[in-house]
């Protein structure tokens, strides 16, 4: 049986680096059917046009499809649908992903294209569904689904649990294969818990994942990682959790691992402002992490309340605080066009941001979403229903649309812009963080980029230097000293010090393209 895990994203997200990407979950649900000897391979169709993709089906002539369903690309993932069974009558599509998950019976009346819609994490459920098409049992019999009863109408198949044991699953990395991957790029992002305490208004993310959070080992963690730097080549991961600060021990002692390790990876990770401190904060900068994110979203009490984000000011200022003592970079996301937003909201957001300095913002327009509070309570006013998704195109419901919501939008940018210059570190910041963590080798690669780009490449290359005294082969110093050389005009020198680095992890792209264009130099 052939089996293709699809992705396809939105209009808007044509051009968007990040919707683009292949889902994270499929790369696991993928992983799972190939473990199992599955002949499993994923496809991310965002940079194909429709002929390309109708081709390639014909081509492939799945039996099962499974396609990742967001709310804005929900579309395009359901016009993959119709074309799967067009090419192959007989072929079983199965959506998934949170919106498929929020609006499962809508979807199963208004696609009659669409085989079944698995309801939460798929791993488990697509290796049952796969198992029983196999075996020629009926989809009814796999847990997990919503599938059409005899009377054609949608009907829930028994409840499928949350995977308690989330290292009992194998990682995307190894079974990464299919077509038009990037897969680079989309193995660097890295899921190592799921589920979320929180109840945000605007999230959906405790309906999908569950409330009570599930993590992975740091062994199996640190395994994923050591794949990803030797087999893989990268030398940058970014852990997409929501939470990953969360539990504490689990986080200082894989934070432990990865410095033992001496994989020299650095990494970023996001957190909320009360799931964190200065300790763990210290570990994350020791261990690589050169760049954390926090959701604030809004610098008033009032609207923080209203999105029931469960956080004061207080603790976005001791998080900031704290983020800036250990050095790390401090990225925070903010959300515009909140109804109501006043002219004192307006003024503390500003006053706020002001005070704890984040060297860079992302801005969302506030956006209504399957599974959300938000979403139930527009339904309990009558205001929307399911149908909704099906009929109307745009891609995104926002809160506040036109003028209003463009303009909050472009003021709370604005106002990130405006602050990149004064939050940078200053030359005392950067001494600072050295004396505080001096055997961190991201503290001291950040004080050399700072040399470099004050135009200093000898005290820059000084501390390099210093990382290569106390971590010999430290990838990212002899990268960055081979890199400054070959500007520099020593492309001898250059070369020496690139072939060092590309001897320890010789399937870095980065590598290569940096002895490439040192070579060119020459």
């Amino acid at each position: 049986m052939k089996i293709l895990l699809a992705y396809k994203s939105g209009r808007p997200g044509a051009g968007d680096y990040f919707a683009r990407m292949m889902p994270v979950g499929l790369g696991w649900i993928n992983a799972t059917l190939r473990a199992e000897r599955f002949d499993s391979r994923l496809a991310n169709l965002s940079g194909l046009p429709w002929n390309k993709c109708e081709a390639l089906l014909r081509r492939e002539r799945p039996d099962l499809i499974g396609v990742t369903l967001y709310t804005f690309n929900r579309h395009q993932g359901l016009r993959l649908a119709r074309l799967a069974r067009k090419v192959n009558p007989g072929c079983v599509v199965i959506v998934g992903g949170p919106h498929a998950t929020h609006t499962a019976a809508s979807i199963l009346t208004s696609y009659p294209d669409v085989t079944a819609v698995g309801i939460g994490e798929g791993e488990i459920t697509m290796l049952e569904a796969a198992r029983a098409i196999e075996t020629g049992r009926p989809l009814s019999s796999v847990p997990g689904l919503m599938v059409r009863g005899a009377d054609a109408k949608p009907v829930l198949t028994a409840a499928r649990g949350t995977v308690a044991d989330l290292d009992s699953l194998p990682y995307p990395g190894p079974h990464y294969r299919g077509l038009h991957l990037d897969v680079e790029s989309e193995t660097s992002f890295v899921i190592t818990s799921r589920g979320c305490p929180a109840r945000c208004t605007f999230c959906n993310t405790p309906e999908f994942w569950g409330t009570r959070m599930r993590f992975r080992g740091p062994k199996h963690m640190l395994e994923e990682m050591r794949f990803l730097r030797d087999r893989v080549g990268l030398l940058y991961v970014a852990i997409r959790d929501d939470t990953f600060t969360v539990h504490k021990r689990r986080v200082i002692e894989f934070c432990e691992r990865l410095i033992d390790s001496r994989l020299d990876l650095l990494w970023s990770c996001q957190s909320r402002v009360n799931a964190i401190d200065e300790e763990r904060l210290t570990w994350l900068r020791r261990a690589g992490c050169d760049h954390i994110q926090y959701g604030i979203e809004s610098g008033s009490p009032r609207l923080l309340s209203w999105l029931a984000k469960d956080i004061s000011i207080e603790e976005i200022r001791a998080a900031a605080a704290a983020t800036r003592r250990v050095g790390l970079t401090l990225s925070i996301y903010l959300i515009s066009g909140i109804p109501d937003e006043r002219a004192q909201d307006v003024a503390a957001t500003r006053e706020l941001l002001e005070e704890i300095l984040p060297h860079d913002g992302l801005v969302a327009p506030l956006a209504v979403f399957p599974g959300t509070h938000l979403y139930d309570a527009m339904k309990r006013r009558g205001e929307i229903d399911d149908s909704y998704w099906v009929v109307q195109k745009q891609d995104t419901l926002y809160c506040l649309p036109g003028r209003a919501g463009a303009k909050s939008f472009a003021r709370l940018t604005a106002l990130c812009r405006s602050l990149a210059r004064r939050a940078a570190y200053t030359r005392a910041d950067l001494e600072r963080h050295k004396t505080l963590l001096p055997d961190s080798f991201a503290t001291w690669l950040a004080s050399a980029q700072a040399w470099e780009e004050a135009g200093d490449p000898g005290a820059a290359l000084a501390e390099y230097d210093e990382i290569l005294r106390f971590s010999p082969d430290n990838v990212w110093a002899l990268a960055r000293i081979g890199s400054l050389l070959a500007r520099s005009g020593d492309p001898a020198g250059a070369a020496l010090y690139l072939r060092r680095a590309r001897r320890i992890v010789p399937r870095s792209t980065m590598l290569k393209q940096l002895a490439a264009r040192s070579a060119r130099s020459a």
